[in-house]
C-alpha cells in the first residue's frame, strides 16, 4: 500500500493551446503557483487474477492444456470530498489513468487495486483538483511498482486531463515547485517548458460555495478562447522578458490583474461579486496595504496573497481575514505556496 500527496495548482493567467493533434502537445502558456493543500491518495494492491487453466491429462499421453486468457484485475475507486462525502460519478478519470498505465506496461493488467482519493479543496473552482488527484494516484502506483519514470506518469496524467477537458497546464505547472511560468504548452518532457522559483508563503484561498465553473466551458468556446488567449499571450510575452525569480512577484501581480480585466473573465457577475466581497472585507480590516487579491482561473474563487514576498502575512492577519470571509458566506482555507 502507498499513500501519496499532491498539492493543488492555481493559475493566475493563461492562453489556450488546444488545437494540436496530439494531446501531449496541447496545453497552455501562463503563470501561477502550487499550494500545499490538495489531494491525498491511498493505493492498495489487492490481488492478481491467475490464468484459467484447463484440466491436465496424465503424463505421457499428450501435452498439457495451455493456460487460458487472463482477465483484467478489478479496480475499486472511492473519491471523497473535503466534507468527507463520497463524490458520485467521479471514478472515470481514475479508470482512464489505470487503463493508460496498463497500456503503457507500467501496471500489470491482472493486478487488482483499491484506490481512495481524499480531496482537500473543492472541485471546479480553479484549484487543479483533477490534476492533483491524477498525480497523487499515479505516484501511488509508481511507489508500489517502481516501474518507469516519473516523467512517464506526468505525461499520462496530462493526456487524461486533455481527454476530459478538465485542465490545460496544471500538470505542467505541478511538475515544478513554487511560483511557475509556463513558457511552452504541452506535457512535461514532451514540449512543455516551465520555469519556477520557490517561496514558502502562507496564503488564503476563498470561493463562492454555491458556484463552480468547468474549464471546458471556456476553452471550448471560440469567443472565450480568443479573448483569454489574446490577454494571456500579452501577459506571458512581458513576463518572459527577464529572468524568473522572486523579484518578479510584483510583475506577476500586475499581469494577473491585467489578465482578469482584458480577458473579460472579471466581468462575469459571479466573479465580480466575489472579488468585490473579498476586497470589501479586507478594507474593513484595514489590511489592503498588506495583501493582493487575485482571481483563480477558472473558478469563482480568489487567493489572498502577500503584496511583498519579503513581508509574509502573519498568522494573526490570516486568521482575521479568514474569519471575516467566512462570516461573509464564503468558503475559505489557509494553505501555503509550495
Amino acid at each position: 500500500m502507498a499513500v501519496e500527496r499532491c498539492g493543488g495548482h492555481i493559475t493566475l493567467l493563461f492562453s489556450i493551446w488546444k488545437d494540436a493533434h496530439l494531446a501531449r502537445s496541447q496545453g497552455s502558456r501562463g503563470a501561477g503557483f502550487n499550494v500545499a493543500t490538495g489531494v491525498e491518495a491511498t493505493v492498495e494492491y489487492v490481488s492478481t487474477n491467475l490464468p484459467e487453466v484447463g484440466a491436465l491429462v496424465s503424463a505421457g499421453s499428450e501435452l498439457d492444456v495451455p493456460a487460458g486468457p487472463v482477465e483484467n484485475g478489478a479496480i475499486h475507486i472511492e473519491v471523497v470530498n473535503m466534507e468527507g462525502v463520497e463524490v458520485e460519478n467521479s471514478s472515470l478519470l481514475y479508470v482512464d489513468l489505470v487503463n493508460e498505465l496498463r497500456s503503457s506496461r507500467l501496471l500489470t493488467p491482472a493486478d487488482s487495486y483499491r484506490i481512495r482519493v481524499q480531496l482537500e479543496l473543492p472541485t471546479s473552482q480553479g484549484f487543479g483538483m483533477s490534476a492533483a488527484g491524477l498525480l497523487a494516484v499515479a505516484r501511488g502506483f509508481y511507489s508500489i511498482t517502481g516501474k518507469g519514470t516519473e516523467e512517464q506518469y506526468l505525461r499520462i496524467a496530462h493526456r487524461i486531463e486533455r481527454k476530459h477537458g478538465s485542465g490545460l497546464g496544471d500538470v505542467l505547472g505541478m511538475s515544478k515547485n513554487g511560483v511557475e511560468l509556463r513558457l511552452q504548452p504541452g506535457a512535461p518532457g514532451s514540449g512543455g517548458k516551465v520555469v519556477s522559483f520557490t517561496s514558502v508563503q502562507p496564503i488564503l484561498l476563498t470561493w463562492q460555495t454555491n458556484e463552480s465553473r468547468h474549464t471546458s466551458k471556456y476553452i471550448d468556446d471560440e469567443g472565450w478562447k480568443r479573448s483569454i488567449s489574446e490577454a494571456g499571450e500579452r501577459s506571458v510575452s512581458r513576463l518572459k522578458l527577464k529572468d524568473w525569480n522572486f523579484e518578479r512577484w510584483p510583475d506577476l501581480m500586475l499581469e494577473s490583474r491585467n489578465f482578469g480585466e482584458n480577458s473579460g473573465l472579471l466581468d462575469e457577475p459571479a466573479r465580480k461579486k466575489l472579488l468585490s466581497t473579498v476586497r470589501s472585507e479586507i478594507l474593513k480590516l484595514d489590511l489592503q496595504a498588506r495583501v493582493n487579491v487575485r482571481l483563480c482561473m477558472l473558478g469563482v474563487s480568489a487567493c489572498v496573497l502577500p503584496r511583498r514576498l519579503d513581508s509574509p502575512l502573519s498568522s494573526e492577519e490570516l486568521d482575521r481575514i479568514a474569519e471575516s470571509l467566512s462570516n461573509a458566506g464564503l468558503g475559505v482555507i489557509e494553505t501555503r505556496i509550495h
